[in-house]
């Protein structure tokens, strides 16, 4: 499943915000068997290769001081980019991340009016009670159909029960709390996190679908199909409840020897 446009390039975008991962810059020389990974040139520069975007960077070479290896070490001795599938899961699951840390705020700056609410509502009532009757007092000289309207909400803010403001506040409370320690699990990639949100965005879904079935709106409707795309994608992607062979086999190893046994065209980019 490709989720993102076929000519985007998650390698080249995700360099251009965190740097290019290139080793052979940082040797203080070169053997003829880096030649895949970087090249001293005639004019006393070197060309390097990124591993994640595979862009060959122009850079002078270090200097014995600065240089942090004095050859490239093995390849299992570096701290190699995530390039190709893998990284295209971190960025999907950052982006969950991302609208769970939204839910969450939201659900913090409801529960944080309730309680303004609830402090307040003796308040709250009072003034209701009084528009309620001036507006009450008004129904038989004017059309009945805003006041109406009117007169009816204020109704309700006067039944308001602070037992049932309680359990309301509860229940925000829970969520804001549920979905931000979502969105901080998912963004470190834990996955406890995966698993609590697929468990608890699932138990949101009878909700929205009979919310929808009351009243479609185009907001319930995009959140019911983002929260199910969020459901299915874990499940599948990352291979939870046993799905696809589990977490055994979750981790997709990057084939280095094959991406280097295929060198890419120099298109080099100077760097001062």
């Amino acid at each position: 499943m490709r989720l993102v446009p076929r000519r985007w390039k998650n390698e080249t975008w995700v360099c251009s915000m965190k740097g290019h991962v290139v080793p052979a810059e940082r040797a203080e020389r070169l053997r003829p068997e880096d030649a895949n990974l970087g090249t001293d040139l005639d004019d006393g520069t070197r060309v390097s290769r990124c591993l994640r975007c595979d862009l060959w960077i122009r850079a002078e070479p270090p200097a014995t001081a600065d240089a942090a290896f004095e050859v490239i070490p093995p390849l299992g001795e570096l701290d190699l980019p995530r390039r190709g599938k893998p990284l295209e899961e971190a960025i999907f699951l950052r982006l969950i991340a991302i609208d769970k840390m939204i839910h969450g705020f939201l659900f913090t700056v409801a529960a944080i009016t309730l309680i303004i609410v609830e402090l307040k509502l003796p308040r709250i009532q009072t003034w209701a009670q009084s528009l309620f009757d001036d507006v009450n007092g008004t129904l038989d000289n004017t059309a009945r159909g805003s006041h109406s309207l009117i007169a009816g909400q204020l109704e309700k803010v006067l039944h308001l029960d602070s037992s049932e403001l309680l359990v309301v506040l509860t229940v925000l409370i829970a969520y804001a709390v549920s979905e931000s320690v979502e969105a901080y699990g998912l963004w470190r990639e834990r996955r406890w996190a995966e698993y609590l949100t697929v468990i608890a965005t699932s138990g949101l879904l009878p909700l929205e679908i009979r919310e929808l079935l009351e009243r479609v709106t185009v907001l319930r409707v995009v959140g019911l199909v983002v929260n199910v795309v969020i459901v299915a994608y874990l499940v599948y992607a990352k291979r939870l409840f046993g799905l696809r062979g589990g977490a055994a086999a979750l981790e997709e190893r990057i084939d280095w020897d094959e991406i280097l046994a295929h060198p890419t065209s120099p298109q080099v980019t100077p760097v001062n």
